[in-house]
């Protein structure tokens, strides 16, 4: 039943031969067995286009990194965990400094394979919620899942973990609460987060240098504790990786624009993002062919015409899609057949890819993080909602209102009605968490969902006499 599941990720022969033991071996220190690995089968052949090579690739990456954080102790590698959003090219300059070290955001690894793909996430959230994030009290699920994989057993327990608070400040408590638990020493990157409401699309440049200082103290206690030296040769590598990375992704992307939408959030457009925003060797080693192979892929879908859902649909943004519930989009896309070119922060808006001012290594970081609008402020998130909005000439958005999610929290209601009054784009708002879904269900939002649907192509009919 592996091999099936193994075949549907793309793997070969020589992957058969070189990993197979080895994610028998992870799945079975995350305790998931045959009915686990059968549910995969049906969640992957229903929620991901195993039609396209580059997808079974993407999968592919997933399921080969999952086992390199179960087995990173075993194989002898010195363990560091960076936290999303993550400080992606520090962690590629550990990768690139060392084979003996092992980097990775583990929730998202987690969210992803144990979520997405098998569907088992729910008992790792439990068990953070018996160590000390109690359920009930609105804790983030993706913090959750950082928590409760080692709690678990399934995360090996780290030699550090980096984490940072330019964005969410509930990061560092939970690594705090690691930290007591464990005694795992953290390194935290803090920020001035105190920009004026209408300063974006500018950013305050002392901010992007204290942001910048942070990472540069950080990488220092971070070569002290784990004994090594990050080169210059591997700090250029990094920059060089993350930016090809990005780029690669944002070539698929621009075919979203196409009509029909070659793809959709539930069916691949995500898998290529999520390995972008964290740093991961096996994107590093593998993540240029699946992407140039998915890029061709789709190019030819778009050239035949051909679409995941259906010519002249409506178009929308769904802001958050479900991390871990592939359901929700599904519905959305397959069931009411609109299209969703645009989701999560996929998309970046060109001049958050202009060259920073700031050539130290901490600054070019800092700064460039702080020119995308959604870790800028709330005022920026706004600003990146309705710009994108207009790019893409979207006929409505789909926001949510992640209750445990602080910073994703604070600007949606704002969003929805500057969206509304400002270009007179429809706004659905609904409550739910990306990362965590047993406070909700599809069905609970379906008539909502189903209602905005038919009032977007009803105003397409309209546009159109």
């Amino acid at each position: 039943m592996l091999d099936n599941l193994l075949e549907l990720c793309g793997f070969d022969k020589m992957d058969m031969d070189n990993e197979k033991r080895r994610i028998e071996r992870a799945l079975e220190i995350a305790g998931l067995g045959s009915e686990d690995i059968e549910r995969a089968i049906e969640r992957v052949r229903k929620h991901f286009d195993i039609e396209l090579l580059g997808i079974r690739k993407c999968l592919g990456i997933w399921m080969k990194e999952f086992s390199d954080m179960v087995l990173a102790k075993e194989d002898g590698k010195k363990v560091a965990y960076t936290i999303y959003p993550s400080v992606t090219q520090f962690g590629l300059s550990a990768l690139f400094t060392s084979e003996e070290v092992y980097v990775c955001a583990p929730e998202v690894i987690l969210e992803v394979v144990m979520g997405s793909i098998f569907g088992a996430i729910n008992p790792v959230l439990e068990a953070a919620e018996t160590n000390g994030m109690g359920p009930g009290l609105a804790h983030c699920g993706l913090l959750q899942a950082r928590l409760g994989g080692i709690t678990k057993g399934i995360v090996p327990v780290p030699d550090v973990t980096l984490t940072t608070g330019f964005f969410c400040d509930q990061a560092p408590k939970t690594d705090e609460l690691i930290h007591e638990i464990h005694g795992v020493p953290n390194i935290f990157i803090d920020r001035c987060y105190e920009p004026d409401w209408d300063e974006y699309p500018n950013i305050e440049m002392r901010d992007a240098k204290y942001f910048g200082a942070e990472i540069d103290r950080s990488m220092k206690e971070f070569e002290k504790i784990m004994g090594l030296k990050l080169t210059e040769e591997a700090k250029s590598a990094a920059f060089k990786q993350n930016g090809k990375g990005w780029f690669a992704y944002l070539n698929i992307v621009e075919l979203m624009r196409a009509d029909p939408v070659p793809l959709t959030p539930s069916n691949g457009i995500l898998l290529p993002f999520f390995m972008v925003i964290s740093p991961m060797k096996r994107f590093v080693n593998e993540g240029a062919e699946a992407l140039k192979i998915l890029h061709g892929e789709v190019k030819e879908m778009v050239k035949a015409g051909k679409g995941a859902t259906p010519k002249g649909a409506p178009r929308v943004i769904i802001m958050l899609p479900s991390w871990v519930d592939p359901e929700f989009s599904y519905l959305i896309t397959h069931e009411l057949g609109i299209a969703a070119p645009v989701c999560s922060l996929n998309w970046l808006i060109p001049r958050e890819m202009e060259k920073t001012h700031l050539r130290d290594f901490g600054g070019r970081i800092g700064e460039a993080m702080l020119r995308r609008g959604a870790f800028h402020s709330a005022s920026g998130y706004i600003a990146y909602m309705k710009e994108i909005a207009e790019r893409w000439k979207i006929d409505g958005v789909i926001l949510n209102f992640p209750f445990s999610c602080r910073p994703a929290a604070t600007p949606p209601m704002m969003a929805k009605r500057s969206l509304e009054e400002d270009l007179g784009i429809p706004v659905l708002l609904l409550e739910y968490d990306i990362y965590d879904s047993r406070d909700y269900s599809t069905q609970q939002v379906r008539t909502r969902v189903e209602t905005f649907a038919e009032l977007l192509k009803l105003n397409k009919v309209q546009e159109a006499a």
